[in-house]
């Protein structure tokens, strides 16, 4: 809900200023597939969904070929299956996501044209609740609750996103790479063993995104 108001007044402030100023904004939504980055982050998430919002100022006195704003990333990846002859893991859905500040640079060209840009804000992680249960006779921790579910603390960290695409007429295609940062997570490991929960790990975790979408500019 924070998001949304704050991306509802910067259009109405860019709106005010594209009316008085003569200059432009666009609003970018974009949709894919999204995988998962850093070796921690791989071993509790496969291939997933992405999203992607932008609301961009665009001075006419650079020739619209830079662009400043704010983004918004979302991510939904798998959980996966894992386990051996004694223990049994199943990991469900996790999230990560993206809010910052985004400069985006066009080249100029007549039909199809490159764009790089670059995002830098909080990242925020939520990984999958795990449900573990016990397949052999050993004992996973000291309480012998063999069969339990484990819910991780959501964490921030500061996240950058580089990006690369193509603006074809109302339609964008573009490659981003929400590069792998460190969150400070529940230790599932301690817990097992101990039962602790307030025990934390360092989880390193980024996507690689494959986008799609569309592109809508007000003003000059």
């Amino acid at each position: 809900m924070k998001i949304l108001k704050l991306l509802v007044a910067t259009a109405i402030a860019l709106f005010v200023g594209n009316a008085a100023n003569a200059q432009g904004i666009r609003f970018d939504a974009q949709v894919g597939w999204s995988a998962p980055q850093g070796d921690h982050f791989k071993d509790a998430a496969k291939g997933g969904l992405c999203y992607s919002l932008d609301l961009m100022y665009v001075p006419s006195f650079l020739d619209g070929q830079l662009s400043f704003g704010i983004a918004k990333d979302g991510n939904i990846l798998f959980g996966v299956k894992k386990g051996d002859e004694n223990l049994s893991m199943e990991c469900s859905a996790s999230k990560l996501g993206l809010v910052g500040a985004k400069v985006r640079f066009d080249l100029k060209a007549p039909v199809v044209k490159p764009y790089a840009a670059i995002t830098l804000g909080a990242g925020r992680l939520k990984l999958g609740e795990v449900k573990t249960k016990s397949i052999g006779n050993s004992s996973v921790n000291n309480n012998n609750n063999n069969d339990f579910d484990f819910e991780y603390n959501t964490a921030t960290a500061f996240a950058v996103k580089p990006e690369i695409g193509v603006a074809l007429g109302w339609f964008t295609f573009g490659i981003g790479w929400m590069l792998p940062a460190n969150y400070e997570v529940s230790n599932l490991g301690e817990y097992i063993l101990t039962g602790n929960k307030d025990a934390k790990q360092k989880i390193n975790a980024g996507t690689t995104q494959f986008n799609i979408g569309v592109a809508f500019k007000f003003g000059d």
